[in-house]
Parts: C-alpha cells; structure tokens; sequence
C-alpha cells in the first residue's frame, strides 16, 4: 500500500474515491495486471516492482497511490502460476485533477519488450517486436480470436471455452443446409436462438449466456448469407433474452431429469481430461472446506469486536476514573487551602473570598471544557474503530459472496460439463429411423428394410455420417404424428418426398464417384 492511511484494500479504495469527489473524474482507478509468461518460469520481486516502476514512468503515475497484490492461482492445465494486480489513483491531490493517460496500450506494449529485453526473458508471439504491415495484420486477427475479459468470465462460470463455442455453432451451421436444420442443430448442441438488444440474432447456452450468433460464426458464415438462412426466423419473431433464458432453463433442468430418471453414465469418449476430471473430483471438498472456513473467519473477527468493545469500555471507564480522581484532587487541594479563624474572617468581610470564588468557578470550568474535549476526542477516535470494524464486515460479507458465488459456479460449471458431456451432441437420429421404420414381412417372417437400405447406401459410396446429415436436413422442422409417444424423434417424411429421395438415390447410383476432394465435393 502506497499513499492511503489505511493499510487494506477497502479502506484505501474509500479514501481515493472520497478524494475523486472532489473532481469530476469518474474513472479515477487504474488497473494493471502483470501476468509473466509460463515458459520463463516465477518471475521476483525485484522485478515485478522493475516493472512497476517502469510502467510508472510510462503512464506518468509517478508517485501516485498505489495498492499491489500478489496472488496465485491454478490455470485451466492446472499449474500453479503467480501474477501480480496493481491499481492507481488518478487523481493529483495538489491540482485535483486526473492524471491523462492517453494510449495507454501502446505504452504497456513497449514497457513490456524493454523488460523483456532488459532482463532477457522471452516474450510470447503477441508481444513480440513487429513492425511489418503483415505481422500487425496477424497480431489483430489474434486479438479478435482471442478472449476478451468478459469472454474468460464466461468460460469461468460456463467451463466452455470461446474455441470450443465456435466450434459447435460452425458444425451447426455447416451440417445444416436450411435455417429449421441450423436452430434445430443448435438446440441440440444446447443454443437457443433469441432476439438481442443490440443484435439481430444472440444464441442462450444452457447456462444462460449471451453470445452474438454473427461472431460465431465469423470466418464460417456472412451477414448475409445468416440472414438468408434465417429468413424463416425474423428477428421480432423471436424469444428476447430473458425468455429464452427461461426456455433453456427449462430444457436444462429436462435434460436432468432425464439423465437422473435413466441413470446414465458418461462413455469412455466423452470422459474429460485429466486435469478437469481432478478438478471436478476437489470441488466439493472445496465446497465443504469452504463453509468452515468462512465461519472460523467470522469467529476471529467477532473475538477481534468484541476485544475492542471491551478495551473501549476500558478506555472510557479509565477516562471517567481519571477526570473523577482529578476532581476530587483539585477539592482536596482547596480544602487544604481553606483559611480559618481570623483569616477566615478577613476573607468574608474584605471580598477576597469571593474573588476567590470567582476563580475557582473559572478554574472548574476550564477543567469541565478540557473533561469534555478528551471525552469527545475519545469517543470521535472509538467511533472510528467501530466504523473501521463494519467496513471490515462489509468486505468479509462481499468477500464471502464472492467465494459462494465461485463456488456455485463451480458446482453447477461441472454438473453442466458431465450433462452437456452425456445429452448435448448430436443425437443418432438416422439410427433411430433405421429402428423405427416398419416391417416388410418376408416368407421367413422378420424385416429386411434395414440390411436393404445399408446395402443401397453402400452401394453409392455414402457413409452413415452422409446419411445421417441428409436425414436431419430431411426431417428439421417435422411435425410429430398424431398418438406418436416417442417424442425423441421426428416423424416420417411424407409420400412425395420420399418419391423425391427415390429418384435421387437412383440418379447417385448411375454416377461412377470420383475419387479425392472431387468425390468428397460431388457428396
């Protein structure tokens, strides 16, 4: 701490921000975090504060309060890694007004190679020297697949990464050739379409967020070409946020039921990695540490309050002795000065006992007015430990919100991991036709459509992987008959369209496939 009376944080970021009061900077903290680069190992003090102070001079924050805290914390692979945050105040006490601090960035980018380079540590490809139009062009591309603070807070509370995300959104929008397939693909992948506030179109994953669908699928799609898919979808058609949050809650909270109703257990293929499934196995211990802790923390800072009401009782009562000893002092002390006899007489006849009077009156007085200022002083200095005291409990209460709110997300990050794990891919939808076509009967009894159909497929030189995207394509958007009870899969296509799908499987068996990216190209 740098520059504040109070030596936490809570307290110096009041003190800064009563003396930004004063001015009409709104934005009078400045944030820093220093997060080195893995491969060059922990870095020292020394240098961090190197760093600091070079960053200092760069920004001209020169002697400007500041706070710094060290803090480690396991990355997604695991490892303990240990960072450094640092905030400023902005504002220059002696001019009150806020220090200017224009491109920023570019600053911080050059204090960081001179570091680097200074201390021989290695700098990762981001924040290497580049000076080619082409490397600026590269390094912006990077900064736009890159995740932004508010993304890394998703992937915290959602543990879906930005790739991961845009992954599944792509493999809708490429398996899909009409936009009833697209939004039928991103529901099973568990994306809801939904009308957003700023944006024509924003997919609600299943924990809630809010992702623009055109950023998505950038480098997939065009503007336009989503807006013609989506054609049979406008905009002021669809759900606005809040209630597609509540629709893919409900589906959420279905697919749970499902999952504890059937009891199913996640595949060999879908298990997480190891490092997420060692997370996963410490949550709730961390969860049931969790609480006793926060107790233990709230029990120390009780016996801390009421060590303090006690020693202000102490000090208040020692106060009251004091001022009472020194009364009682100050009248022995007349009481041994009293006259007697004929000096008594002579006092009482010649004035000079009540002048005598007078001055003791005033002499009390006075020592009234000092009592009463040491009482004031006392009391200004215990309100101001109590005042300190429910500022320490304002910040364990947001301290434990924040530790219960990490926590929840944790619990319910791995619950929708396992989930989305076991009920959000693609579901076999051609194998469940393959199972629930009808019957041809055969002399010997039984069916033969299946073993006929595979062989038709084969035969063209068509994977179960083509076939099953021809059929969601088929059947997106397919009304379900009338008394069917299984509502896990799409009806039939009617008569005419299976005519169409006869005609196009005889026109692909007359074909002779071609071999490489054209056969891959023709399918």
């Amino acid at each position: 701490m740098r520059g504040s009376v109070a030596q936490d944080l809570s307290g110096a970021f009041a003190e800064w921000a009563a003396e930004a009061r004063g001015t009409k900077c709104t934005k009078f903290l400045y944030s820093l975090s220093l997060n080195p680069y893995q491969p060059n190992g922990r870095l020292t003090r020394e240098q961090y504060l190197d760093l600091l102070e070079r960053t200092e001079r760069s920004l001209k924050l020169v002697g400007q309060p500041r706070a710094v805290v060290f803090h480690e914390k396991r990355d997604k692979d695991g490892v303990l890694r240990e960072h450094c945050h640092a905030v400023w105040s902005r504002i220059d006490t002696d001019k009150m007004k806020a220090v200017q601090m224009g491109h920023d960035r570019l600053k911080l980018r050059t204090v960081a190679q001179e570091f680097a380079r200074d201390h021989g540590l290695e700098l990762p490809d981001g924040m290497k020297l580049g000076n080619t139009k082409d490397s600026r062009r590269d390094r912006f591309k990077n900064r736009a697949v890159q995740e932004n603070l508010g993304e890394k807070q998703q992937q915290e509370r959602t543990g879906i990464t930005k790739a991961e995300r845009r992954a599944d959104v792509a493999a809708c929008w490429t398996g899909t050739a009409n936009g009833a397939a697209f939004v039928h693909a991103l529901e099973t992948k568990g994306y809801f379409l939904a009308r957003g506030d700023a944006r024509d179109y924003v997919v609600i994953d299943a924990y809630g967020e809010v992702h623009s669908l055109s950023r998505q699928l950038s480098g997939v799609a065009k503007k336009k070409d989503l807006m013609d898919r989506l054609s049979d979808y406008p905009p002021d058609r669809q759900r606005d946020i809040e209630s597609a949050r509540a629709y893919a809650r409900e589906k959420l909270q279905e697919r749970q039921k499902a999952q504890e109703a059937t009891g199913a257990k996640a595949t060999e293929a879908n298990k997480p990695e190891p490092f997420r499934a060692e997370d996963a196995g410490g949550i709730e211990k961390r969860i049931a540490a969790l609480h006793p802790r926060q107790q233990q923390r709230r029990a120390d800072l009780d016996k801390h309050r009421l060590d303090l009401q006690a020693r202000q009782f102490r000090e208040r009562a020692a106060l009251r002795d004091m001022q009472a000893d020194h009364h009682a002092e100050v009248a022995a002390e007349r009481q041994g000065k009293q006259p007697k006899g004929l000096a008594a007489f002579l006092t009482r006849i010649t004035g000079i006992g009540r002048f005598v009077s007078w001055a003791q009156d005033k002499a009390d007085r006075k020592r009234e007015t000092a009592h009463r200022h040491e009482t004031d002083a006392l009391l200004r200095h215990h309100t101001r430990e109590l005042k300190e005291m429910e500022r320490h409990y304002s910040a364990l209460d947001r301290l434990e919100g924040r530790e219960n709110r990490a926590a929840s997300n944790a619990a319910l990050r791995e619950g929708y991991r396992r989930l989305r794990a076991r009920s959000f891919e693609l579901k076999p939808e051609f194998d469940k036709a393959l199972t629930r076509q009808e019957p041809v009967e055969t002399a010997g009894g039984g069916s033969k459509a299946p073993a006929l159909f595979n062989r038709l497929a084969s035969g063209v030189g068509l994977t179960r992987g083509d076939l099953q995207a021809a059929f969601e394509r088929a059947t997106a958007g397919k009304t379900l008959r009338t008394g069917d009870t299984d509502t896990t899969s799409h009806a039939p296509a009617d008569s005419e369209k299976l005519e169409q799908a006869r005609k196009l499987r005889d026109e692909i068996n007359s074909r002779q496939p071609r071999p490489g990216p054209e056969r891959d190209r023709e399918r």
